[in-house]
């Protein structure tokens, strides 16, 4: 079966996501963790058209690496930021079975991804891209008594009905344990009266001899 990602207009996505009000609280969470840990390289995983990357500070991060499965998405990111980031990495890349093709991030951010790529697939890669002292944050919703994925014109998007899955916050935090994670910080973010984010902002380990 085809990836529904691989269908869907980019400006389909584009208008969903703001008139659902999630590409407007995910820059700002992505603003936060930039200005938080000013990483000298950062990569954004599920990156989509670049949304948040106009948050980026290319005298602090002079790399940056793009995820995404859709080419056409990569494209728009491209033509938007590849003259204001000089130091853009674009990377295509079908994150249930392709490893990640950087390293030694600082940061990395993974927005509303694990819903569509099983967390135990790409939580490994993340700490295998990541700088030893790095910092990754994921961000996963919540929804009560609501479609999962929110109904609006742009029809393109019920192809995802089928597809998302919704993580379980407690399975994830359990998960990332047993994988030698330390969350540093765990909170919600209300997006309206039915649906949250739940952001976990993550590091190797530390543990004293």
């Amino acid at each position: 079966m085809k990836n529904p990602w691989l269908q869907i207009p980019f400006q389909d996505y584009e208008n969903h996501m703001r008139d659902v009000g999630q590409a407007q609280v995910l820059r700002r969470l992505l603003g936060d963790c930039l200005r938080l840990y000013s990483p000298g390289s950062f990569a954004l995983i599920g990156c989509a058209t670049g949304n948040g990357l106009e948050e980026v500070d290319p005298a602090v991060t002079g790399v940056i690496h793009a995820v995404d499965i859709n080419p056409a998405y990569l494209e728009q990111l491209n033509q938007r930021f590849v003259q204001i980031l000089p130091g853009l990495s674009i990377h295509c890349l079908d994150l249930e079975i392709d490893p990640l093709t950087f390293s030694n991030a600082d940061l990395i951010f993974c927005g509303l991804v694990l819903e569509y790529v099983k967390p135990e697939v790409l939580i490994p890669k993340l700490l295998q891209a990541l700088s030893a002292d790095g910092t990754f944050v994921i961000v996963i919703q919540q929804t009560r008594n609501a479609a999962f994925v929110s109904k609006t014109k742009y029809r393109s998007l019920d192809l995802l009905s089928s597809y998302a899955g919704m993580v379980s916050g407690v399975d994830l935090y359990a998960l990332l344990r047993e994988l030698g994670v330390e969350v540093r910080m765990q909170y919600d973010v209300s997006l309206n009266d039915s649906k949250s984010f739940r952001v976990f902002h993550c590091c190797r380990s530390r543990i004293s001899s």
